[in-house]
């Protein structure tokens, strides 16, 4: 008897089904629902009350549910309105086009050729500051750290909600006392790169690195972002044929209004 107690001790657990929580079963059936569209953009989502009686539950556990369609950005809550299903906005498409000169953009003339995809923006908030650089920004720039520098910090908004956070920087010496210099000239038709062309400066390179990462407080907060939505992070240099002539450090774009478009030029791609 002392044996088989022994050998009972030690015999491996049989494991118990795995069962899924409860909450989360309810969770999956409304996503179904929102991307079926049976819940729709924009449209409220069943009360808690309904969802109690539709789904036999403590109130808690449709709770929950909620929570985590809201941490994955299918839904959104307001107070004095509820929980709804995020709305469609409106994806901007971001393509090399707006890098071209102002020519280039507004197109040809005499043959009325214009270029496609330009995003739209209403209107930019500007804040220009003159500062320091950095240790980091003096290496973007390749100057001195302490060279002085005009910082832009911009808030582009299109189609009725905000669309972009910008910090970006110029040499101050190259543009102290132009209209570049101007934050009441935002927004600029053509963009930064027409500013310099408007100075004579021929913009030769652009050069952008791009990640994706989860936003902070305030860019939650700025860009008004669902809770759950990722951000696109951009950071670019402007080249001149010499110098390094702008740096963004940080362009911001919701990952869920904003989609980036390359071209790739033949000779760099793979025949095999």
């Amino acid at each position: 008897m002392a044996d088989e107690n022994t050998a009972d001790r030690y015999r491996e657990p049989v494991p118990a089904p795995h069962r899924q929580p409860r909450y989360r079963a309810i969770a999956d059936e409304l996503r179904r629902r929102i991307t079926a569209g049976a819940i729709p953009p924009g449209a409220l989502i069943p009360s808690e009350s309904s969802l109690t009686t539709e789904f036999r539950v403590a109130r808690g556990t449709i709770r929950e549910a909620i929570n985590v369609l809201r941490a994955e950005g299918l839904v959104m809550t307001e107070h004095g309105r509820g929980t709804y299903a995020r709305p469609n906005l409106p994806v901007r498409r971001l393509g090399p086009e707006r890098y071209l000169s102002r020519r280039e953009q507004d197109g040809d003339e005499a043959t009325g050729a214009r270029s496609v995809g330009k995003p739209a923006v209403e209107q930019v908030n500007a804040e220009y500051h003159e500062v320091a650089a950095t240790p980091e920004l003096a290496a973007m720039f390749e100057v001195e750290p302490g060279t002085i520098l005009l910082e832009r910090r911009l808030l582009a908004s299109a189609y009725g909600v905000p669309q972009q956070l910008t910090t970006a920087y110029y040499l101050l010496d190259m543009v102290a006392g132009t209209p570049a210099a101007d934050p009441n000239r935002e927004p600029w038709p053509g963009g930064h790169v027409a500013q310099l062309q408007s100075l004579g400066i021929l913009v030769t390179k652009v050069r952008e690195v791009v990640r994706a990462r989860m936003p902070t407080p305030e860019e939650v907060k700025t860009l008004r972002l669902p809770l759950g939505v990722p951000v696109l992070d951009v950071n670019r240099r402007t080249f001149t044929r010499t110098q390094i002539v702008e740096v963004a450090s940080r362009i911001v774009l919701p990952a869920d209004r904003a989609e980036l478009q390359y071209d790739i030029p033949a000779s760099h791609v793979d025949p095999t």
